[in-house]
C-alpha cells in the first residue's frame, strides 16, 4: 500500500522490476507528467488529497524529468513569451518616434514654397529660386489613368494603409532578396512626401522610423486624394522638373490632364531615380521602366491584356525638339547655379528666412546669350562627333566673365543639362596642359632675371624629365599647339611663349621652380593645388575651368585678377528692400604691371573680337581642348574633352578643336564696338 501511494504520489505505476528497488518510467508515463504538469500550471488545480503517512518523507522526481518537463515548456511557451515581448517593444519605439514627430508643422505639407523670382540682366525672368519651377496642379488636372500609373508603380496598397505598409515592405524585402538586388523600395507615398518636406535627421533606422512617423502624422491630417496631389505638386521626376505640371510640359510638350496612359507610366518609372531614369538621359531604360509600370497596372487591373499589349508596343516619344531641349536645360543650370550661390549668401545672414516667397534675385546672367551659347557649342560638337561617341560622348564647358566686377555673364556647365546635370564649369578639374604656359612665364618675368627678350634654348629634349604622360621620345614632339613641330635652336622668351613651345618652356620652368609658378597661380585665382611634379610647370596639374577663367583676367587687368566669379547682383525682399548686394572685393595685384603687358603682347591676337588675344591648349593625351580670351572688358574660356578621360581624338589640338568654337562665341556675346588694343610693353 506504501509502495503503490508513494508511486501515486510520484505521479507513476509500479516499477516491473520490484527488486531494483528504482521506478522505470516509459514514454506514457512521461507523456501523463507532461500533461499533468501543463495542467496544474494553467488550471492551478489543487493536488489531489494524499493518503500516505505524513511521517514518511515523499520521493523527489529525478532532475533529468525535471529538466524535459522545463523543456516543453519552454519549447510550447518561448513563441508566445518573445512575441508579446517583441510586440511590447515595437509599440514602445513606435510610440516614441511618434511622439517625438509632435511637433512637425504639417502645415507645410500644404505650402510648397514659391521661391524667389530671378531676373536676368536685362529684366527676363529666368524662374524661381527656391521652388524648383514647380507648376502647381489641382486634383481635377491629373487625369484617373496617371493616379492608376502611379499606385501600381510605387504604392499600392496606398488607399488601405496608415501611412506606412507593413505588408509592402514584406513583400518588397522577399522580391529583393530573390533578385539579389535593389527591385523594388519599401516607403510609400506618404513616406516619400515626408521626407521631401521635412529634414529628417539621423542614421538609416533611425531616419525611416522618424519618416514613418511623420508620414502617420500626415495621414491624420490630409485625405488620400490631397496626399496625391501635395506628392505630385512636390516630387523630382528628373531632368530639371520639379512636379507632374513640369514634368509633363517638359517630356511631352502637354497639360498633366493631357497626358496619355503610356507617358504617365513614363513618368512614374523615373520616380525611384530620376536623374538616371529620365528618356533624357537614357531612353532605353526609361522604356523599359515604362513598360513596368504598365505590368503592374495589368496586375492591378487597371489595364486589358489588349491594353497592355499595345501600350508595351508603343516607340518612348517625347515631344521636344532638341534646341527646345537646350534652351529649358540653361534655365534649369542658370537656376541650380544660383541657388547655390544664394544659399552661401544666406549663410551669412545673421538670421535666414524661413521662406524666399517674395524675394527678387537680380543677376548678372544673359539669359539668351546663355541659350544660343548652348546651342552653337551644341552644333559644334555635334561636328566634331564620330559613330564611338555614344558610350563617352564630347561635352564642354564655357564661361565668360567681366574683368571689373567678377559677374558671371554666360556660365555652360554641360552640352545639354537635360542629360547631363554635372556643371563642368564650376565642379569639374581638368589639366590645362599648354594653356597654363603664360602663368610660367609670368612667374618667371616676376622672380628675375628673365624678360621677354630672355634667350631660351628650342632643341630636343627628354620627355622623361618632365612626367607629361609619355613612356619615352622627345618632348615638344607631340605636345605643342602646331603638329608640324620645328625645332629652332635659340628664341626669346616671349616668342617660345606666341609660338607655346615646350620644350624652352620646359628648360625655363626647372629654372624657375614649382614654387615661384605655386605663388603666382595662387595670387591669381587659382585655388586648386599645384602638385609636386615637373609636369605641374607645363600644365599637367588639374584646375576648373572657371579659376583659369578669372586667372587669364590678370593680365588684361593690369596685374590685378577679378573678384571672385559670381551671378547674384542684388537680392530684394517682399517689400523692395535691398537686403544683400554680394560683395565685390578687388583682389590684391597678383603681378606688376609691366609683367601682365609682356603676357598681353605675346600671346596671339584675336581677329573676330577687337582688341582682344587668347591662348589656346591641349594636354598630351589630347584629352582636353582649350582655348581662354580675353580684352579690356570681358575674359572667357572653353574646354573641350570627355568625362571618361579618353582622346577626343588623334591630334585634337585645343588651336584646332576649341579656337574658332571660343573665339565665335564670345563674338556672339561680347558688344560688337571695337574696344582700345591693349598697350606693348
Amino acid at each position: 500500500m506504501e509502495d503503490s501511494d508513494s508511486n501515486h504520489l510520484a505521479g507513476a505505476t509500479p516499477a516491473a522490476d520490484q527488486g531494483s528497488g528504482s521506478p522505470s518510467f516509459g514514454m506514457s508515463d512521461i507523456s501523463a507528467i507532461i500533461a499533468e504538469e501543463i495542467d496544474a500550471a494553467a488550471k492551478q488545480a489543487p493536488r489531489p488529497e494524499s493518503t500516505a503517512d505524513p511521517d514518511k518523507p515523499l520521493k523527489k522526481r529525478p532532475v533529468w524529468l525535471h529538466l524535459i518537463v522545463l523543456f516543453f515548456q519552454l519549447l510550447f511557451l518561448a513563441p508566445v513569451y518573445a512575441g508579446l515581448l517583441a510586440g511590447a517593444v515595437g509599440a514602445g519605439v513606435g510610440w516614441y518616434y511618434f511622439d517625438g514627430s509632435a511637433d512637425l508643422d504639417l502645415g507645410l505639407v500644404a505650402r510648397p514654397d514659391i521661391g524667389a523670382l530671378v531676373k536676368d540682366v536685362k529684366g527676363v525672368e529666368i524662374g524661381r529660386a527656391g521652388s524648383m519651377n514647380r507648376l502647381l496642379l489641382t486634383r481635377e488636372e491629373i487625369p484617373p489613368h496617371f493616379i492608376d500609373a502611379l499606385i501600381a508603380a510605387e504604392d499600392q496598397r496606398f488607399f488601405v494603409h496608415p501611412g506606412f505598409d507593413p505588408v509592402g515592405s514584406i513583400r518588397a524585402a522577399w522580391a529583393n532578396y530573390r533578385s539579389e538586388a535593389i527591385r523594388e523600395g519599401a516607403s510609400t507615398l506618404t513616406q516619400q512626401l515626408a521626407r521631401d518636406v521635412y529634414r529628417l535627421e539621423g542614421k538609416n533606422f533611425d531616419r525611416k522610423l522618424a519618416e514613418i512617423a511623420a508620414a502617420v502624422r500626415i495621414e491624420g491630417a490630409y485625405s488620400k486624394d490631397e496626399i496625391l496631389v501635395l506628392y505630385l505638386n512636390r516630387i523630382y521626376f528628373g531632368s530639371g522638373f520639379y512636379g507632374l505640371g513640369s514634368a509633363a510640359r517638359g517630356y511631352f510638350g502637354k497639360q498633366a490632364s493631357e497626358l496619355t496612359i503610356d507617358e504617365s507610366a513614363l513618368i512614374c518609372g523615373t520616380i525611384p531615380s530620376p536623374s538616371r531614369y529620365s528618356p533624357f538621359v537614357n531612353a532605353d531604360q526609361a522604356k523599359k521602366n515604362r513598360d513596368q509600370t504598365l505590368r503592374r497596372m495589368h496586375d492591378t487591373g487597371t489595364l486589358t491584356a489588349d491594353e497592355l499589349d499595345r501600350f508595351l508596343a508603343m516607340e518612348v516619344k517625347v515631344a521636344s525638339s532638341r534646341e527646345d531641349s537646350l534652351e529649358r536645360g540653361q534655365i534649369s543650370y542658370l537656376i541650380s547655379r544660383i541657388e547655390r550661390e544664394l544659399r552661401e549668401e544666406i549663410a551669412s545672414w545673421p538670421e535666414a528666412p524661413e521662406s524666399l516667397d517674395g524675394y527678387t534675385v537680380e543677376t548678372s546672367a544673359d539669359l539668351a546669350a546663355q541659350q544660343q551659347a548652348a546651342k552653337v557649342i551644341d552644333r559644334h560638337l555635334s561636328g566634331l562627333s564620330t559613330g564611338a561617341d555614344e558610350a563617352d560622348p564630347l561635352e564642354a564647358a564655357f564661361v565668360l566673365i567681366e574683368n571689373a566686377t567678377g559677374e558671371v555673364l554666360v556660365s555652360v556647365g554641360s552640352r545639354d543639362y537635360q542629360r547631363s546635370e554635372y556643371d563642368r564649369a564650376v565642379e569639374m578639374k581638368r589639366p590645362p596642359g599648354s594653356a597654363f604656359l603664360p602663368f610660367l612665364y609670368a612667374a618667371a618675368y616676376e622672380s628675375g632675371p628673365f624678360t621677354p627678350a630672355t634667350i631660351l634654348l628650342d632643341a630636343p629634349f627628354d620627355n622623361r624629365e618632365m612626367g607629361l604622360g609619355a613612356v619615352g621620345g622627345i618632348l615638344g614632339e607631340w605636345s605643342t599647339e602646331n603638329p608640324a613641330n620645328r625645332w629652332e635652336g635659340e628664341i626669346t622668351a616671349a616668342e617660345a611663349l606666341t609660338k607655346s613651345k615646350n620644350s624652352p618652356s620646359a628648360r625655363l620652368g626647372l629654372i624657375v621652380g614649382l614654387e615661384s609658378l605655386r605663388r603666382v597661380a595662387e595670387a591669381s585665382g587659382i585655388a586648386s593645388e599645384l602638385r609636386e611634379m615637373p609636369g605641374s610647370l607645363l600644365g599637367a596639374s588639374e584646375a576648373s575651368l572657371t579659376e583659369l577663367v578669372r586667372a587669364y583676367s590678370v593680365f588684361s587687368n593690369n596685374g590685378k585678377p577679378a573678384p571672385a566669379p559670381r551671378l547674384i547682383r542684388e537680392i530684394r525682399d517682399a517689400s523692395g528692400k535691398t537686403v544683400a548686394r554680394p560683395s565685390a572685393n578687388a583682389p590684391a595685384p597678383a603681378l606688376k604691371e609691366s609683367t601682365a603687358r609682356a603676357i598681353v603682347s605675346a600671346l596671339p591676337m584675336i581677329a573676330s573680337v577687337p582688341g582682344a588675344r587668347g591662348k589656346s591648349g591641349t594636354t598630351p593625351t589630347f584629352t582636353d581642348a582649350w582655348h581662354f580670351g580675353f580684352n579690356e572688358t570681358h575674359t572667357w574660356g572653353l574646354w573641350i574633352g570627355r568625362d571618361r578621360f579618353s582622346p577626343i581624338r588623334p591630334l585634337a589640338f585645343g588651336g584646332e578643336i576649341a579656337q574658332p568654337l571660343s573665339e565665335s562665341l564670345a563674338a556672339g556675346i561680347l558688344p560688337p564696338a571695337p574696344v582700345a588694343a591693349a598697350k606693348e610693353p
